[in-house]
């Protein structure tokens, strides 16, 4: 079993659950597809990407339950269509993080977990992300180390300011 495969595994899965995701490459979209579709339930994945040169190669992985968009960075919010989203992933960064982070806040379900996927030379940017998952009313921030990669997590802050 991969390490995306024990990360996914650990995660509850609810009736009506939706998973957005951030990515330009797609390397997880394997993985969260299939975490989706081995629901017991309806589920709903969403595949965005910041960048308009990535949307095309992208749209492989729609299927009924799998929707891919493009999404203008300097958008006030990334809502999509007044949804809450279970779980966040992210392959790629916004270019500016914090009002990133701001903007998904309210896309996400309350205590909402996020995850950040980077390279595993990538330990001092971990800590950064931290610490701007803070600022923007995440919480529980850690940082998981995998064979050949690193994982941010952290959570949306349940009750609190900008909820």
């Amino acid at each position: 079993m991969s390490d995306i495969d024990k990360l996914l595994n650990s995660l509850l899965k609810s009736p009506g659950m939706r998973v957005m995701h951030f990515t330009n490459e797609g390397l997880l979209c394997k993985e969260l597809q299939e975490f989706c579709k081995s629901s017991e339930f309806e589920s709903e994945y969403l595949i965005l990407t910041l960048n308009k040169e990535y949307e095309q190669g992208l749209k492989e992985w729609e299927n009924s339950f799998t929707k891919v968009k493009f999404v203008n960075e300097k958008r006030p919010k990334y809502h999509m269509q007044s949804k809450q989203y279970d779980y966040l992933f992210i392959e790629t960064l916004a270019n500016d993080r914090v009002s990133f982070f701001k903007k998904v806040y309210s896309a996400l379900k309350n205590a909402a977990p996020i995850f950040i996927f980077l390279a595993k030379n990538q330990k001092t940017l971990a800590y950064t992300l931290q610490e701007e998952l803070i600022e923007c009313n995440f919480v529980a921030s850690n940082i998981m180390e995998f064979d050949n990669f690193l994982v941010v997590s952290s959570k949306k802050m349940h009750g609190w300011s900008g909820s």
